[in-house]
Protein backbone atom coordinates (compact mmCIF):
# COMPACT_ATOMS: atom_id res chain seq x y z
CA UNK A 1 0.00 0.00 0.00
CA UNK A 2 2.91 2.19 0.95
CA UNK A 3 4.48 1.37 -2.37
CA UNK A 4 1.45 2.51 -4.07
CA UNK A 5 1.17 5.19 -2.57
CA UNK A 6 4.68 6.78 -3.31
CA UNK A 7 4.21 5.84 -6.82
CA UNK A 8 0.98 7.75 -7.58
CA UNK A 9 2.68 10.56 -5.63
CA UNK A 10 5.71 9.96 -8.06
CA UNK A 11 3.69 9.85 -10.66
CA UNK A 12 1.67 13.28 -9.75
CA UNK A 13 4.73 14.84 -9.40
CA UNK A 14 6.90 14.26 -12.32
CA UNK A 15 4.40 16.03 -14.84
CA UNK A 16 4.76 19.01 -12.49
CA UNK A 17 8.60 19.02 -12.34
CA UNK A 18 8.29 19.01 -16.28
CA UNK A 19 5.86 21.90 -16.44
CA UNK A 20 7.92 23.82 -14.17
CA UNK A 21 11.07 23.06 -16.46
CA UNK A 22 8.88 24.49 -19.58
CA UNK A 23 8.08 27.21 -18.15
CA UNK A 24 11.70 28.51 -17.23
CA UNK A 25 12.19 27.40 -20.96
CA UNK A 26 9.48 29.54 -21.88
CA UNK A 27 10.70 32.42 -20.06
CA UNK A 28 13.94 32.29 -21.24
CA UNK A 29 12.55 32.24 -24.83
CA UNK A 30 10.83 35.26 -24.02
CA UNK A 31 13.52 37.50 -22.67
CA UNK A 32 16.06 36.31 -25.88
CA UNK A 33 12.75 37.40 -28.45
CA UNK A 34 13.03 40.88 -26.18
CA UNK A 35 16.61 41.12 -26.58
CA UNK A 36 16.53 40.03 -30.40
CA UNK A 37 13.74 42.46 -31.04
CA UNK A 38 15.61 45.23 -29.20
CA UNK A 39 18.83 44.32 -31.63
CA UNK A 40 16.67 44.22 -34.77
CA UNK A 41 15.55 47.62 -33.66
CA UNK A 42 19.39 49.05 -33.08
CA UNK A 43 19.99 47.60 -36.35
CA UNK A 44 16.92 49.12 -38.66
CA UNK A 45 18.12 52.46 -36.79
CA UNK A 46 21.49 51.98 -38.03
CA UNK A 47 20.18 51.10 -41.63
CA UNK A 48 17.70 53.97 -41.99
CA UNK A 49 20.64 56.18 -40.90
CA UNK A 50 23.00 54.75 -43.32
CA UNK A 51 20.74 55.55 -46.58
CA UNK A 52 20.60 59.04 -45.23
CA UNK A 53 22.64 61.06 -47.66
CA UNK A 54 24.17 63.33 -45.42
CA UNK A 55 25.05 60.59 -43.06
CA UNK A 56 26.91 58.58 -45.99
CA UNK A 57 28.80 61.92 -47.25
CA UNK A 58 30.11 62.44 -43.16
CA UNK A 59 31.06 59.37 -43.55
CA UNK A 60 33.07 59.00 -46.52
CA UNK A 61 35.16 62.63 -45.51
CA UNK A 62 36.23 60.73 -41.91
CA UNK A 63 37.02 57.29 -43.43
CA UNK A 64 37.56 57.31 -47.15
CA UNK A 65 39.46 60.93 -47.40
CA UNK A 66 36.26 62.30 -49.75
CA UNK A 67 37.35 65.98 -50.54
CA UNK A 68 35.44 67.70 -53.36
CA UNK A 69 36.93 70.54 -55.39
CA UNK A 70 37.69 73.26 -53.65
CA UNK A 71 38.59 71.66 -50.20
CA UNK A 72 41.59 72.60 -48.24
CA UNK A 73 43.82 69.29 -47.38
CA UNK A 74 46.44 69.76 -45.10
CA UNK A 75 48.75 67.29 -44.51
CA UNK A 76 50.53 66.73 -40.84
CA UNK A 77 53.87 65.39 -40.96
CA UNK A 78 56.01 64.03 -38.26
CA UNK A 79 59.55 64.27 -37.96
CA UNK A 80 61.49 61.01 -39.02
CA UNK A 81 62.87 60.57 -35.28
CA UNK A 82 59.36 60.13 -34.05
CA UNK A 83 58.36 57.55 -36.32
CA UNK A 84 59.06 54.28 -35.27
CA UNK A 85 57.43 51.86 -36.98
CA UNK A 86 57.83 48.23 -36.28
CA UNK A 87 60.31 45.81 -37.93
CA UNK A 88 58.75 44.10 -41.13
CA UNK A 89 56.74 46.50 -41.10
CA UNK A 90 54.22 45.33 -44.00
CA UNK A 91 52.97 48.48 -45.67
CA UNK A 92 55.62 50.96 -46.31
CA UNK A 93 53.67 53.78 -47.90
CA UNK A 94 52.57 55.03 -44.07
CA UNK A 95 56.13 56.23 -43.87
CA UNK A 96 55.94 57.82 -46.56
CA UNK A 97 53.00 59.75 -45.60
CA UNK A 98 53.19 60.26 -42.09
CA UNK A 99 57.23 62.04 -42.33
CA UNK A 100 56.90 62.94 -45.91
CA UNK A 101 60.10 61.23 -47.12
CA UNK A 102 60.78 58.19 -48.81
CA UNK A 103 62.63 55.02 -46.68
Amino acid sequence: MLVAGLSLLAALFLPYRQYMDQEESVQRAEQELVELREQRTQLEERLEKANDPIEKERYAREQMSLVYEGDEIFRVVVPDDVLQLPEGWHLPGVAFLVTGKLP
